[in-house]
């Protein structure tokens, strides 16, 4: 096993050796035991810790991380640190290798040989290179502390935390607040104090005060163009109707004189029935035409020329008038 003090035979060796003595003597004595582990939780530690060693053996380092740590959870010996530090170096999680061997010559104080205390103090000084500290406070106690989703205590915390470099996610919760988070970049020796707000969903925010709403804009109403171009033609086809019609009696006039001559003139009269035929048709289709007209007229300004404000939208509405033989046509969808 290589370690950052490149002695890997020696370390090699205490580590084989460390393992077959907790597997032949699991219960070491370990003052800062809460509880006195039970003999089924000290036989599970002696097997998790030889299964441990046996994965470190194949380069597991994964599994036999998780191993360690699980024995060190059910029966918490300073001795299996020392493991889990060497087992954090060969994943490269540096933070974790430097909290373990910092706490293995703590919790085993002067039980630790000089030559081993020697030996994990320069890890320690070069594992503390390349990893960066973080100080976290939050505006209100208890909050719990994540980093990287990792969970590390709870506000206040009693001391900086010690993290791999690289980006890091902070994360404070507590029940009743919103969450708070913070993304820092962490490069080695660093030392980084991070603050967290958390606010209180009680706080209900302030209500904006509400101003008069505007009103709808008003669209001006088109003129009704075709109902004045139908006027105007009805107009005109009235003129034209009346003038025919002047005609038309005038003609009838010399036709009643001719008839009333003695003893007559036939080219007279003849010409005089032609002319008034003529017009009185031409006047009977001009009054066609001007009535035609007028109630184009009519029914253009009902469509077109209403209020903008009181009526009701109208659907698209499309008109022609086409003149015909007989008069005018009015045509179109509504």
């Amino acid at each position: 096993m290589k370690n950052l003090s490149l002695r890997p035979r020696s370390v090699w060796l205490s580590l084989v050796a460390l393992g077959l003595g907790l597997a032949a003597s699991p219960v070491p004595a370990f003052a800062q035991a809460k509880d006195e582990p039970t003999a089924a939780q000290q036989e599970e530690a002696s097997e998790r810790f030889r299964r441990g060693v046996k994965l470190y053996k194949a380069r597991d380092y994964t599994a036999a991380w998780v191993e360690f740590k699980r024995a060190y959870e059910l029966f918490p010996n300073y001795n299996v640190l020392y493991n889990l530090g060497q087992t954090s170096r060969e994943l490269k999680d540096y933070a974790t290798a430097l909290t373990s061997y910092e706490e293995y010559l703590l919790q085993g104080g002067n039980e630790v040989t000089a030559a081993r205390k020697k030996e994990v103090q320069a890890s320690i000084d070069e594992l503390k290179q390349t990893v960066g500290r973080i100080t976290v406070t939050t505006n209100v106690e208890g909050a719990e502390i994540f980093i990287d989703d990792v969970a590390v205590g709870t506000s206040p915390l009693p001391k900086a935390v010690v993290v791999n470099v690289g980006q890091r996610r902070i994360v404070a919760t507590k029940s009743g607040f919103t969450e708070a988070r913070r993304a820092i970049e962490i490069a080695g020796t660093d030392a980084v104090e991070v603050k967290l707000e958390l606010v209180s969903t009680a706080q209900k925010p302030v209500p904006q005060p509400i101003g008069p709403q505007p009103l709808p804009a008003q669209s001006e109403p088109a003129p009704p163009y075709a109902a004045f171009i139908a006027l105007g033609v009805t107009g005109a086809s009235a003129i034209v109707t009346g003038v025919l019609g002047g005609l038309a009696l005038s003609a009838q006039s010399d036709l009643d004189e001719a008839l009333g001559t003695f003893p007559g003139d036939q080219t007279a009269i003849a010409d005089a029935q032609s002319r008034t035929s003529s017009l009185a048709v031409g006047t009977d289709v001009m009054i066609g035409i001007t009535a035609a007209g007028a109630a184009t007229t009519v029914l253009l300004f009902i469509f077109t020329g209403g209020s903008s404000e009181d009526a009701e939208p109208q659907s698209e509405t499309s008109l022609r008038v086409l003149p015909t033989m007989n008069g005018l046509t009015l045509t179109g969808a509504f």
